[in-house]
């Protein structure tokens, strides 16, 4: 047996509104479902971005069986350019959002790289596949 792609990816937030106009407004990704005070999930291509309260998703709750989970500090997730999409198109659409660039990192082999802040203090990067020869 062998996993074959990632599902879905969990970000914290305190401040859900804030995460969910983050993500529909810089990254156009689309909301699935919502839970004011506990989460908002994002479609994002084949795959999941969820979003939970990190007090929320870790408060025992005898209705729900799903195991708790939750993290302290920043999480990190990476976008991938998309077909057809440069690194530059991207610095232009962060710039027009009022998104202030981290940095610029160019990888071995020459992939690049954008590194960005979400409203929770997540670090956002937004690379060029071939950084990890998934061209």
């Amino acid at each position: 047996m062998q996993a074959t792609a990632i599902l879905e990816t969990v970000l914290y937030a305190t401040d859900l509104e804030a995460a969910e106009a983050f993500y529909t407004r810089v990254f156009g990704l689309q909301v699935v479902r919502r839970l004011a005070g506990k989460f908002v999930f994002f479609r994002c291509g084949a795959g999941m971005l969820l979003i939970f309260d990190p007090v929320q998703s870790a408060a025992v709750d005898p209705a729900n069986p799903i195991p708790r989970h939750g993290a302290v500090g920043a999480g990190h997730l990476c976008f991938a350019t998309g077909p057809g999409q440069t690194i530059e198109a991207w610095r232009a659409h962060f710039a027009a959002q009022g998104v202030a660039i981290e940095t610029l990192h160019v990888w071995p082999g020459g992939a690049r790289s954008l590194y960005l802040r979400d409203p929770a203090g997540n670090s956002i990067e937004i690379g060029e596949p071939k950084m990890w020869g998934l061209d």
